[in-house]
């Protein structure tokens, strides 16, 4: 697209067992603490963090690690891996880690640069001959392994086949093979443009270079080095048993969602989404990031490698993506980190590497981005404030407003990419973006905090026009105007035929019509505006297809039987 280690010292485990939910821990040991932190309390806060969103159903199943250091000070799980058999989730549950894939991809590529067998900046075509991709532009550079890894190669997102839409599991050769036919969206090393398949290009050259299918090489060389024995990017069968079942929101025409168990099949896509794993292996892999590449004795990376991987690429901001890794700051600390959404699941890993702090949340709720972040930021914090005695900061009071004043951020508006809808009722204002519910709370006069699904403590933040009306505002990177519905205008007769189902029952294409406009429901998550440029073609707003096209293609008769997103063909439904 798109469960804990309990408190320990140097000598002993505290093992939390709650019989309704089903914990489970495990033990880490660090013994170069003399006096390690005493993180009880902090748990205490956390775990009744999490129970509240799984009490709240904004999550089925949940499990979280902390580590400081070489310690897994803290590993469980909350909810249930399967609901109907009401299987608990444990630290050991094993979930779909998403784009987290796309970090041990980068590591096996950094292995082989350390070995000389790849470089960074030479074209991707001297490793792999056979990649194609039409290239419309004068004078370019070639694509560069760096280019790929950091998201600025201009790739397209997905490959024809093998990504979320396709569940013909084609494999990673084909998947790469069929990028021939597509066309590259920017210049290399000009705009970044986050792409599965740049990811996946990566991983075909790893496998061809070190002569072993993708998903060997990084078990032989990093998942079993490091010690993450419940891991792998094909599913064994010994996974199976403890693989969590996802749950998945599918989008129904007309608005609203219905949630099925998401279906399981292994991605073309595969160094860049297919990890299985759980967070008892991801704490293990924040050790080795902490041990600056080393493990049990071996040096897997060099700790310069780790520090460029932690490094911005091809740009002089402090943030943006390094070599893998998404790089940033929390609370004025270096982070990095990676989300991960797929048929769901939802995942997250962050690590501070000053401080050698780290936090894993893994879901099995499909784009929880909102619960996933909120429980991620809650667990940096606390460790942040046990380890180095930082308070967070204070959070914003909820500004008490009258029904009157709440009533008049009331209304419809669009933005670029999306639709709105605001109500105002019992002192907060519920909003619906393009089919994703929010609920907004004041904290001050002209904003406010969201929280949703799809979002966590995002702000939204009004303007008044002249004549002291509510106009606009300004959330999820985007400026909404109001829109009188009495005005809208409807749609041209011509693009009525384009409206329906496309694709997969379980990833639908819905096109809508709104305020005038043709909308694209993707990937389960927002509609997105489209942007007419013929009779049949639409561009794509901002959002997961930015700069990529929607295509509608006729039959003989002049109806409409198929839509390509972005190079993908989607059959109509109805």
């Amino acid at each position: 697209m798109h469960h804990a280690l309990r408190i320990q010292n140097p000598f002993e485990v505290v093992l939390l067992i709650l019989a309704s939910i089903g914990f489970s821990c495990v033990q880490s040991v660090c013994a170069a603490e003399a006096t390690p932190v005493d993180y009880a309390k902090y748990i205490q806060q956390l775990e009744s963090a999490v129970e509240h969103e799984v009490n709240r159903r904004n999550l089925s199943g949940v499990s979280v690690a902390l580590v400081d250091d070489q310690r897994i000070v803290y590993a469980n799980g909350f909810g249930y891996a399967d609901k109907s058999r009401r299987r608990p989730a444990r630290s050991d549950t094993v979930y779909r880690a998403g784009s987290i894939s796309k970090l041990f991809a980068a590591m096996a590529t950094m292995q082989l640069v350390e070995q000389g067998r790849l470089e960074l900046d030479q074209p991707v075509t001297t490793y792999n001959p056979d990649f194609r991709i039409v290239i419309p532009f004068e004078n370019v550079k070639p694509i560069t392994l760096r280019q790929l890894l950091c998201h600025r190669s201009g790739m397209i997102r997905e490959a024809p086949v093998g990504g979320y839409f396709d569940d013909s599991e084609p494999g990673t050769d084909n998947t790469v093979a069929s990028l021939a036919s597509c066309v590259l969206v920017h210049p290399p090393d000009s705009q970044t443009k986050y792409s599965n398949s740049g990811i996946t290009i990566v991983g075909r050259v790893v496998s061809k270079v070190s002569k072993l299918p993708f998903e060997e090489c990084v078990q032989q060389r990093l998942l079993h080095p490091i010690g993450m024995r419940n891991s792998a990017f094909l599913l064994r069968s010994e996974l199976k048993g403890k693989l969590a079942k996802g749950y998945l929101p599918v989008a129904a025409d007309g608005g609203g969602f219905h949630e099925i168990e998401a279906p399981q099949f292994e991605f073309g896509i595969l160094p860049a989404g297919n990890l299985y794993t759980t967070v008892e292996d991801l704490a293990q892999f924040l050790r080795f990031l902490f041990a600056h590449g080393r493990r049990e004795g071996s040096q897997l990376l060099r700790p310069e490698t780790l520090e460029e991987m932690f490094t911005p690429q091809l740009t002089k901001s402090t943030n943006g993506f390094g070599l893998g890794f998404s790089v940033g700051s929390f609370r004025g600390h270096k982070a990095v980190s990676h989300m991960g959404a797929v048929y769901g699941f939802t995942s997250i890993l962050t690590a501070i590497p000053q401080h050698r702090i780290g936090v894993v949340v893994l879901s099995n709720d499909d784009i929880a981005v909102g619960p996933v972040r909120k429980l991620n930021s809650l667990a940096l914090s606390l460790i942040l404030e046990a380890k180095l005695n930082e308070k967070p900061p204070t959070p914003p009071v909820k500004l008490p407003l009258k029904q009157k004043e709440l009533a008049e951020f009331a209304g419809d508006y669009e933005s670029e990419s999306f639709w709105a809808r605001l109500d105002a009722s019992d002192g907060i204002v519920k909003a619906n973006i393009s089919n994703q519910r929010m609920t907004l709370t004041p904290v001050a006069p002209l904003r406010f905090q969201a929280e949703g699904r799809l979002v966590y403590d995002a702000p939204f933040v009004f303007e008044r026009e002249t004549a002291g009306r509510i106009d606009n505002f300004s959330a999820l990177g985007q400026r909404f105007r109001r829109v009188d519905p009495r005005a809208a205008t409807k749609i041209p007769e011509a693009w009525k035929k384009f409206l329906g189902h496309y694709g997969p029952g379980f990833i639908p294409l819905i096109i809508s019509a709104k305020h005038g406009h043709l909308y694209a429901m993707t990937e389960n998550e927002y509609d997105n505006r489209l942007t007419p440029l013929n009779q049949t073609v639409f561009k794509m707003p901002p959002g997961l297809y930015i700069d990529e096209q929607l295509v509608f293609q006729l039959d003989t008769r002049g109806k409409v039987h198929r839509a390509v997103l972005a190079n993908m063909t989607l059959r109509r439904r109805r």
